[in-house]
């Protein structure tokens, strides 16, 4: 018989992208494996754990927003070079 209430508990932990996973499997499959394996169980945790995935791989440079003033933007730009904004939902601008 197969035990399934060490899955159901990591499930519906409040944070499974920072916990173990249930028996050996924590050990088993390797940390792109569990992003996987956290998609199917519950997506809305995916970001979160793309976060910690890439802290840990290349680094906090990668994960911390980088703060700049449009002066030191505008000095990068030209005729020839336009400046482009891609904002996140929540950014302001100004």
């Amino acid at each position: 018989m197969i035990n399934n209430k060490p899955w159901l508990a990591w499930a519906t932990c409040d944070n499974p992208q920072t916990e173990k996973l249930p028996g050996e499997w924590d050990e088993k499959i390797n940390s792109f494996d569990k992003l996987i394996l956290l998609k199917a169980y519950r997506p809305e945790k995916l970001s979160f754990a793309f976060q910690n995935y890439v802290l840990k791989r290349m680094g906090k440079f990668y994960v911390e927003g980088q703060t700049v003033t449009m002066e030191a933007v505008y000095s990068d730009t030209d005729y020839k070079t336009p400046m482009i904004f891609i904002l996140s939902t929540g950014a302001d601008p100004t």
